[in-house]
């Protein structure tokens, strides 16, 4: 029986799932603003500029991931993202669950997560630094 194993290409597959999902969402605050994120955040008494930190969560941070670049650094940026998100968007829903049995929050949770685990693990042989 053939035995694969290779840790450096599951980070790799890792850092790409997680960058490349984080980047789509990048992709459309580039394209249209970020002016949603700001009517979400400051009804809760968050500054508007912060909204733009989105930009570092979904847009820098993803690429630095894909590249393999600092990426428990990245792979921090984008727990600080997600967890702010979970607050913003999820607060109330948070152990909800869907018709399907899933959480509401799925999706952010999956991404602590893989954020937690390249925060721990680093990129990988495949990585650039």
């Amino acid at each position: 029986m053939l035995h694969y194993f290779n840790p450096d290409l599951g980070l790799l597959f890792l850092r790409l799932a997680l960058g490349i999902c984080l980047l789509m969402h990048g992709a459309a605050k580039v394209r249209h603003g970020v002016g949603a994120v700001k009517s979400m955040i400051t009804p809760l008494g968050i500054p508007a500029f912060a909204a733009y930190g989105a930009y570092l969560g979904e847009v820098v941070a993803p690429v630095m991931l894909i590249l393999g670049i600092l990426t428990p650094l990245a792979a921090f940026v984008i727990l600080g993202n997600t967890l702010t998100i979970l607050f913003v968007a999820y607060r109330s829903s948070l152990f909800k669950r869907d018709a399907f049995g899933g959480f509401v929050a799925e999706i952010p949770y999956l991404y602590v997560g893989m954020a937690l685990a390249l925060m721990v693990m680093g990129g990988g042989s495949y990585a650039l630094l």
